[in-house]
């Protein structure tokens, strides 16, 4: 004796999400039904079922479809990326798939990290191709021009902001120097 039931998930052994199977009623009764994996296939049920995947399938039309809007956006503009490197424009450590997601935040873009696939990890300068998954059916391949930062360009740059701030601090005390003799 077998009973019918509707798969409410996908159950690796049995099938699909919303197919119509027979199965033992004590595994229904133990185990699908507890663990809401399937529910009995009544003339109602199905009638639910089949307006569900109706809703369902939409939904993933209508995601696609905004995903594959996503992918040309992407997929139009080139990124760049700066990173230390040493000679030969070798990276020190590699482009992580937060720095690309961050990168693309500031682009106006919300990726999350996860959804970031690299082939091969980033480590010389250059421009790189990594895909994003955008959807199940969807994927985008985004080009990012990575730029080497040498050591001695970095160490300019906090010297000239400390030139800066000196030459600051210096005008602000003459400032307040001119003030205080005015007023005495």
């Amino acid at each position: 004796m077998t009973v019918k039931v509707i798969l409410q998930k996908t159950v690796p052994s049995l099938g699909m999400v919303g197919d119509v199977v027979n199965v033992a009623p004590g595994y229904f009764r133990n185990f699908l039904y507890p663990k809401g994996f399937a529910s009995l296939a009544s003339e109602k049920n199905v009638g639910q079922w089949e307006h569900q995947k109706k809703v369902i399938a939409f939904k993933k039309d209508k995601q696609k479809g905004e995903a594959e809007n996503l992918q040309k956006q992407l997929e139009s503009q080139v990124f760049s990326l700066e990173h230390l490197a040493g000679q030969h424009d070798r990276l020190f450590g590699s482009i992580t798939s937060q720095e690309i997601a961050s990168k693309l935040k500031e682009a106006g873009f919300t990726i999350d990290r996860r959804q970031i696939n690299q082939d091969e990890p980033i480590k010389t300068a250059g421009v790189h191709t990594v895909k994003i998954k955008l959807h199940p059916e969807v994927v985008a391949g985004v080009k990012l021009e990575v730029k080497a930062k040498h050591k001695e360009e970095e160490d300019k740059e906090p010297k000239q902001a400390k030139e800066k701030i000196k030459k600051e601090i210096k005008e602000e005390t003459k400032e307040i120097e001119t003030k205080e003799s005015a007023e005495n």
